[in-house]
């Protein structure tokens, strides 16, 4: 009887904090006075902080986005390192509030995992950079070479699938953080290395040493939506980080950005008057900042602007948006009207 009575308290404890967790994403957010954003900080590609201190870079203005519609205060962010197979563990330690950038997804994942995907927020593809051979016109030149990729990834997954179905015979050599495959690649123990384009290409871009000879090879090994993910156990924050991050993209297919907010006047649509805080309905139900939207386009712009200032034609990195457009312009990116 009474191992009984024990076990029935242990089994209350569980579900209990399990409720507990499942309510508690925005109350912590609140405690922390800041929303923690995983994302990978060993590039520039996704966030960094400039000479002043100021986190930049994609992911940084997304998590901008998120802190201006919870707190009302976009420096109330920290960006956190975060590897891709650390995810549902940095989520469920209570590391993270949300992971940005560089996040594939696989259907074993999600259900095992209690990592959640939010919604995809933009997308990149898997491609080499490559210690050059000389006359080298295909990848059949670069036959048998060693490549360098993240352990227990989708890029190391792909990477065989690539080899296999060209019949290259690479060699795989996975590192436990990107950091360690980087520093493996530069170092010569890999003639190639293979991620996402986004962080390869800022990767070639920042390396300040001349003298080291490497490129991005024009192959594309896999296309990749990059996902947001949250705890699937906090609902509540699953269902408003998912409207906070289409806000930008659905401002941007309407039209308006950071030069035309203040002049948005007289509107009719219904959507466009929830998705400004004209009529505040609809973010009064979120429980964030109904003029979060306004503010955010004022500071950071819609989200063809993001892209196009850290990763497109106003950045180093300098990627087309080709997929990153919105659908309406031949891209991927789909917004949903906010009724």
């Amino acid at each position: 009887m009474k191992l009984k009575f024990i076990f029935l308290v242990l089994i209350g404890l569980f579900f209990s904090f399990e409720c507990h967790a499942a309510d508690n994403a925005l109350k912590q957010i609140y405690a922390h006075k800041a929303v923690r954003c995983g994302t990978d900080l060993s590039s520039k590609t996704y966030a960094y902080k400039d000479k002043e201190g100021v986190w930049k870079g994609i992911d940084a203005d997304l998590c901008r986005a998120l802190a201006l519609a919870v707190l009302s205060n976009s420096d109330a962010i920290e960006m956190v390192n975060v590897n891709s197979d650390e995810i549902a563990s940095a989520l469920q330690r209570n590391k993270i509030d949300i992971m940005l950038g560089n996040s594939a997804i696989s259907a074993d994942y999600e259900i095992s995992t209690n990592a959640r995907a939010v919604d995809v927020i933009y997308f990149d593809k898997q491609v080499f950079i490559a210690h050059p051979i000389e006359n080298a016109t295909s990848m059949e030149s670069y036959k048998g070479s060693t490549v360098c990729a993240l352990a227990n990834s989708a890029d190391a997954y792909n990477v065989r699938e690539y080899s296999r179905k060209y019949g290259l015979g690479l060699k795989l050599i996975t590192f436990k953080n990107m950091a360690s495959a980087r520093n493996a690649f530069f170092t010569n123990r890999c003639k190639l290395f293979s991620a996402t384009e986004f962080y390869l290409t800022g990767l070639t871009k920042s390396v300040v040493n001349s003298k080291l000879d490497v490129k991005v090879l024009p192959e594309v090994i896999a296309y990749r939506p990059v996902y947001a993910f949250a705890d699937k156990r906090n609902a509540e924050w699953l269902v408003t980080s998912k409207w906070i991050l289409n806000a930008l993209p659905l401002a941007e297919s309407l039209g308006i950005n950071s030069k035309n907010i203040d002049t948005v006047i007289g509107v009719d649509n219904l959507s466009t008057k929830y998705l400004l805080g004209i009529d505040k309905t609809l973010w009064n139900k979120f429980n964030v900042n109904p003029s979060w939207v306004k503010n955010a386009l004022k500071e950071l712009g819609n989200f063809g602007e993001i892209y196009e200032r850290n990763v497109g034609s106003d950045s180093i990195i300098g990627i087309e948006r080709g997929k990153n457009n919105l659908i309406e312009n031949g891209g991927y990116i789909i917004t949903k009207p906010f009724l």
